[in-house]
Parts: C-alpha cells; sequence; structure tokens
C-alpha cells in the first residue's frame, strides 16, 4: 500500500479480522487504525516501528507520532464503554500498586495475560498504553520499558537511576544491596514527603532492575561489568563458586558446582582446569588438584599461622589427630607437614604427651 500523507482514510483498507479488538477499532480513522494495527501487531501484522512506518508511507516521524496519539486518544474513549477493557487497566493498577508504584512492562503484561481476559499480550499493551491514568516509560535511555502510575513521575525516576549508576561508577564496586538500599532510601525519602512509595525499602529493592546496566545477585547490587554481581567468564564463575563455599575445591567438584550455581552452562574440566592453571595469580593448587583463592593464602600465610590460630582459640591441649583436622579445614597440608611445624617450633607448640600439644606463645 502506498501511504502518501494526502491519501484520504476512506481510501485506506485496514484488515482487523485477526484481531479481538476490530469491533473497537474499526470506530478509529483508517489511518489511526493502520498505525495501531502495524506498531502493535494486531491481527496477522508484525510489530512496526513508528520509523518503518514513516518511511515506508513517505510520512514525516512528527506526523506518524501525531496519528499514533490521536489514535490512541480515540481508543481510550471507546473502550470506556467496554467493562472488559476497563478491568484489564483496572486489575493492571492494582499490579502496578502492589508492586511498589512500578513494573516492567514484560512483567506487567505477562501477568495480565494469566487473568484469562480473552486477549494476546500486544492487545493489553495497547489498552495499557492508551489509558490516561498509567504511564508508560518507552524511551528513557537509562531505564528499561515499564508501566508506573502517580505520585511517581519520571523525572524523579530518571534522577533516582542516574544516582546509581553515578554512585557505581565512582565507587568501582559492588555493595550489600540492603545496605544500598538504605542509602538511597535516605538520599530520596525526605526529600519527597509525598510520594510514599519512597518509605519503603522495597521500593528501592525493586527499582534496581529497572535501571540498565545495574545488576542484583546474590545479596548484592553494581554495575553489569562486576565479576562479582555478574560472572560472565569461566575464571570468574570460578571465583564466584569459592567466595560462595568457602573452602577449597578440586577442580573436578568445581566444574560440578559451576554448573549448578549456574544452570544452562556447560562447562569441561579440562576448561576448568586450565583457567586454574593460567591464572596462578589468582588461584593457588594447595594440595593434588585442591585449588583455593590466593586472597586465602595470604590470609592464611603459613602452616604455622594457622596452628597458631587454631590452638589458641582452643585453650587446650591436642592431640595430633584433632590438630591436623582442625587444620585442614583451612589449609590442604600433608598430616606430616602438621607435625613437622609443631616440633620446629617448640617455644609456641609444648608436647605435653605423645602425640599431644598445647599452645603456649603467649
Amino acid at each position: 500500500m502506498n501511504f502518501k500523507t494526502k491519501l484520504k482514510d476512506s481510501s485506506l483498507n485496514v484488515d482487523l479480522s485477526g484481531t479481538k479488538l476490530k469491533d473497537v477499532l474499526q470506530y478509529c480513522k483508517p489511518k489511526e487504525q493502520l498505525v495501531l494495527v502495524r506498531k502493535y501487531a494486531l491481527g496477522d501484522h508484525k510489530k512496526t516501528s513508528l520509523q518503518q512506518i514513516w518511511k515506508e508511507y513517505g510520512l514525516t516521524r512528527e506526523r506518524v507520532r501525531q496519528i499514533e496519539a490521536q489514535g490512541l486518544s480515540r481508543f481510550r474513549r471507546l473502550i470506556m464503554r467496554h467493562d472488559k477493557y476497563l478491568k484489564v487497566i483496572e486489575d493492571a493498577k492494582l499490579l502496578i500498586k502492589e508492586n511498589e508504584g512500578i513494573m516492567l512492562e514484560d512483567d506487567l503484561i505477562a501477568q495480565l495475560v494469566k487473568n484469562n481476559y480473552g486477549l494476546k499480550g500486544n492487545e493489553i499493551k495497547l489498552i495499557l498504553v492508551s489509558d490516561f491514568d498509567l504511564y508508560y516509560l518507552k524511551r528513557n535511555r537509562i531505564l528499561k520499558k515499564s508501566f508506573y502510575i502517580e505520585p511517581l513521575y519520571e523525572s524523579l525516576l530518571t534522577q533516582m537511576a542516574q544516582f546509581v549508576l553515578d554512585y557505581f561508577k565512582k565507587k568501582q564496586n559492588s555493595e550489600d544491596l540492603y545496605e544500598f538500599v538504605d542509602r538511597m532510601k535516605d538520599a530520596f525519602s525526605e526529600k519527597h514527603p509525598n510520594i510514599g512509595y519512597l518509605s519503603s525499602p522495597l521500593f528501592y529493592k525493586n527499582f534496581l532492575s529497572f535501571i540498565k546496566g545495574v545488576v542484583v545477585f546474590d545479596g548484592k547490587v553494581g554495575l553489569e561489568e562486576f565479576d562479582d554481581v555478574n560472572p560472565k567468564t569461566i575464571k570468574a564463575k570460578m571465583v564466584y563458586v569459592l567466595r560462595k563455599l568457602k573452602k577449597p575445591l578440586h577442580y573436578q567438584e568445581m566444574t560440578t558446582k559451576i554448573m549448578e550455581m549456574f544452570p544452562g552452562d556447560v562447562v569441561k574440566v579440562n576448561t576448568v582446569h586450565n583457567e586454574l592453571v593460567k591464572n596462578g595469580d589468582i588461584f593457588v593448587n594447595m594440595w593434588l588438584g585442591l585449588y583455593g583463592l590466593r586472597e586465602w593464602w595470604i590470609k592464611w600465610w603459613t602452616v604455622k599461622d594457622v596452628l597458631v590460630r587454631v590452638m589458641k582459640e582452643a585453650k587446650r591441649p591436642m592431640n595430633v589427630r584433632e590438630i591436623i583436622k582442625e587444620v585442614s579445614k583451612e589449609k590442604i597440608v600433608s598430616p606430616n607437614t602438621v607435625v613437622l611445624n609443631l616440633q620446629r617450633y617448640p617455644e609456641l607448640f609444648e608436647r605435653k604427651e605423645k602425640w599431644v600439644y598445647e599452645y603456649i606463645g603467649d
């Protein structure tokens, strides 16, 4: 169809037979029907951007947006006569209120589809976008597409999102989720006492998922380039697994744990082993294929240091078998190494009887 600016509405033939909204849309002007049907992929039409529409029909970008706005306004006035469509809007408002005033577009529509209105997701979106009391975030550069309600407003949401991005770009490190939620609450709730949502920690926790480039993972929040909240490489995932479990792992077990903690990943044992060997500045072969983090090695330092800590905390004589068991929880060493260290430092470890030692350093 060649859609020129001067083409009369009466000359357009828009097929709406495949959509259940046809009884409503047929009362819109043909140009409005065409734009709404194609943009929202109604009937058998594929989703078409406004840019594609204005290029295809030789209209200006602004003219197509005007046609869409006029069509949505007319559509809204028409559906006010239909209880089914009003029910969709009221249910949407209720869901948004339950989610602290804002919901991602996909999440909201997915939940509404489950309500069995006899409408598809794209039809529900058209209904929501047309409403006067629901606000649609669609072209925001730092926030994902979402619906929100008053008293929230876009410039405030954008300001909050920019606060988060600026904070983590400066810090260059993730932060505990709930500590950061408190930080945001302190920054915004008192400035906007009339917006009740801003006094709720749950609002901020949910809001973080709306910001492009921000990730919440395992009780932390940070930018998507931070490995601890968005581990993408095998190396980053190995570091995450070791820190999470807080103990050394054999490289074969580490492979299994990566696939358990990151479902959908197919990881080969050889790949894990090669990464462990290649990244000796991060991982330490502690004993017979058991690997830990070098940051632990620095903390634990030597067998003697571990012995001092273990036996000092015990505050009593310990037999060698018990000492070896406790030391092995922190550092993988052979039993002979433990015994040799006990014998090497008599000023620290006094032999009380056969195979029994006590710390006497302090």
